[in-house]
């Protein structure tokens, strides 16, 4: 059943013909590649928006109990059990590896004493999903309770793995899970919940973006060699915000975009000074790619936004696309996929806007759907929502066409943002790591 939710006049700056032509383009290039296996890095993937060129994924999944004691698994290749750990962290995958970050369970009591658990890297095998090795890593000084000590996202460049976590620390293991460095920073911070904002790559360097409050945020770009400090900007602007960082090359010129409490900006990557921003309070959801656009929105019932990056200084009365006053949200980022932008508002929600004008086109009940897992988009045209609960694929248009439904019998509030690679789907919960795949 379709519902609409409230709007408030919206400023719309018309799409310029070129502009449409474009964006019609790049987003046909983006839908034109052939399925292919491709590594899924870091948060949100290879593109940082939640797209996989891939296509033709499974539509439908389940998990049933028989008698209470044996799995019956339609398309789910395998599980693998997640011992004594939590987080809210995505897989990684990089070939036949796949990666993910927990944190130690705690007793009433631990939390209580505000004693930090022991973080972990742990790599399973794709294929199999054969846990291959596991590393400690002791934890840093902030307490974050809430159960998000390992909610940012690891990243991957082939060779090593970067992982932040919520008690303030930073560690990079090889492929054999040798701890190559780990440093942490100073605590208390001024976070809201904790950290959640996933560290990122741009060529040499780790991006770590931890925006605070009373001007104790920062951004900084790290050697991925020995985690050292190569720079930093200081956030004093900003309040806290759980975004992560994306870069897109902008003609021939690469772009850090970071989505604060106060400012949507464009930096230099390589050093995080300022190219261009906006002045929009209230950014809480992670920028999204949109071909030659960016699309950022708070959630919440505040603003949202379609910005053209190619300007310079303050670009409020030059680049915006249009802008939203008021559009529901909350934890999951946005997909784009063709001409539409789709979203969670809520748990058990979708919505879909019109990517040229930020114009409404449904908002669908979904029983089961989670607001803590972004939608991800394929090269098929398919916007699949996933989590460890029930999930759904969908087709994007004047209508929610339902494709496909999955159940994997969990709770479906306790769930990650997903990772595709090779024709298989991954995500997890508190309990398990799980890979869906076609079975033949």
């Amino acid at each position: 059943m379709s519902r609409s939710f409230a709007r408030e006049p919206i400023f719309i700056r018309a799409l310029p013909r070129m502009a449409i032509v474009i964006l019609s383009s790049a987003l046909g290039l983006m839908n034109s590649f052939d399925a292919r296996a491709e590594n899924w890095p870091g948060w949100r993937g290879p593109t940082g928006s939640g797209y996989s060129s891939e296509s033709n994924l499974p539509l439908t999944w389940s998990v049933k109990k028989e008698g209470g004691k044996t799995d019956t698994l339609q398309n789910v290749l395998w599980k693998a059990p997640l011992k004594n750990a939590t987080g809210h962290s995505s897989p990684i995958v990089w070939e036949d590896r796949v990666f993910i970050t927990t944190s130690s369970k705690q007793t009433g009591d631990e939390e209580k004493a505000k004693k930090i658990p022991e973080h972990q890297i742990i790599c399973f095998r794709a294929t199999d999903g054969k846990q291959l090795w596991t590393t400690t890593i002791a934890p840093g000084k902030q307490d974050a309770g809430y159960s998000i000590y390992a909610t940012p996202t690891p990243v991957t460049d082939g060779k090593a793995v970067y992982a932040w976590f919520g008690s303030a620390v930073i560690a990079a293991v090889d492929y054999e899970g040798k701890l190559l460095w780990r440093h942490e920073r100073p605590a208390p911070m001024e976070l809201n919940p904790g950290i959640c904002s996933s560290p990122i790559l741009y060529e040499d360097t780790v991006v770590l973006l931890c925006d605070q409050s009373h001007g104790k945020g920062f951004l900084q770009g790290l050697s991925k060699q020995t985690g050292e400090i190569q720079w930093e900007q200081k956030r004093k602007e900003q309040g806290p915000t759980n975004t992560t960082p994306l870069v897109v090359k902008i003609g021939d010129k690469p772009q850090l975009v970071v989505a604060g409490s106060e400012l949507l900006q464009g930096l230099n990557p390589k050093t995080g000074e300022p190219i261009w921003w906006l002045k929009t309070p209230g950014f809480g959801e992670s920028p999204v790619r949109a071909g030659p656009l960016i699309y950022t929105s708070k959630g919440g019932n505040e603003s949202a936004a379609l910005v053209d990056p190619s300007g310079a200084g303050d670009i409020a009365k030059s680049h915006v696309k249009w802008r939203l006053p008021k559009l529901p949200g909350d934890y999951a980022s946005a997909v784009v996929s063709g001409e539409y932008i789709c979203f969670i508002p809520g748990d058990g929600v979708v919505s879909c806007i019109k990517l040229a004008t930020g114009e409404q086109v449904f908002t669908e009940r979904l029983e089961g759907v989670s607001k803590l897992s972004s939608p991800v988009a394929t090269a098929d045209g398919r916007v699949y929502l996933i989590g460890t609960g029930k999930s759904y694929a969908i087709k994007p248009g004047a209508k929610c066409e339902i494709l496909g439904k999955g159940d994997l019998g969990g709770g479906g509030g306790l769930c990650s943002s997903p990772a595709i690679s090779g024709g298989r789907i991954y995500i997890r919960d508190f309990e398990n790591l799980w890979c869906i795949g076609k079975s033949n």
